[in-house]
């Protein structure tokens, strides 16, 4: 499997196809077996640990947050990130809306583990933390939690901006996100069995337009 830069790929496939296996091996959490990851033409073994956290950013399916302000728990990715910079990632992000609407905006308290959140709020601290950062390589492991309407839009919007000029593997949970991805890679059983954008797949008529139908049929229900 081959990505270039700036793409935007999203895995799909059933639970225990290989989506967070690929994931793992690409953000080294785990090394392969056999054969290779490679980054830049270098495999990911001889790149420092220091060096590849600086270039590649992995946002989890459930976000860690600290018991102290969204302020905080932004600077958690760069300590020494000024009021400027966090306010530049905001607006990076077009959630100016959301942040604005908080009680106390950045320096609103989220509680024990986040829970004055909710799940797709997590999310977008998650997504503004790795803003911050600013990586090169993107892997987004999307939440399960149902959001609302209004939540999508703002996490959509927000994803669509960071991954703008950026290599990006999202674990596609949603197949609204596999439609928005440049491409789409299908696994089962830890193999590729399909590849391309979503609207050749979906002429296809293979495995992704079966999941796909049945996703739509699963949330118009």
């Amino acid at each position: 499997l081959t990505i270039p830069p700036s793409q935007h790929v999203a895995l799909v496939g059933e639970s225990g196809s290989g989506k967070t296996t690929i994931a793992r091996l690409i953000a080294r959490l785990a090394d392969p077996t056999s054969g290779r990851v490679v980054i830049g033409g270098v495999n990911l073994k001889h790149v420092a640990n220091d060096d590849l956290r600086r270039r590649l950013t992995v946002v989890p399916q459930e976000p860690f947050l600290f018991a102290d302000t969204i302020a905080y728990n932004l600077r958690f990715a760069k300590p020494d990130a000024t009021d400027a910079e966090l306010s530049f990632a905001v607006q990076r992000l077009g959630l100016e809306d959301w942040v604005n609407a908080l009680p106390d905006g950045l320096e609103t308290q989220v509680g024990q583990r986040g829970q004055a959140l909710s799940a797709g709020e997590r999310q977008m601290v998650a997504l503004l933390r790795a803003a911050l950062v600013s990586p090169d390589v993107l892997i987004l492991d999307e939440a399960t939690s149902s959001v609302d309407a209004l939540t999508e839009v703002r996490l959509s919007r927000a994803l669509e901006k960071l991954a703008s000029n950026r290599t990006t593997i999202s674990i596609a949970l949603r197949l609204s996100t596999a439609a928005r991805a440049d491409r789409v890679i299908v696994l089962s059983n830890g193999k590729v069995v399909e590849d391309g954008p979503h609207a050749a797949l979906m002429e296809r008529a293979g495995e992704y337009r079966r999941m796909y139908d049945s996703w739509l049929a699963a949330t118009n229900t």
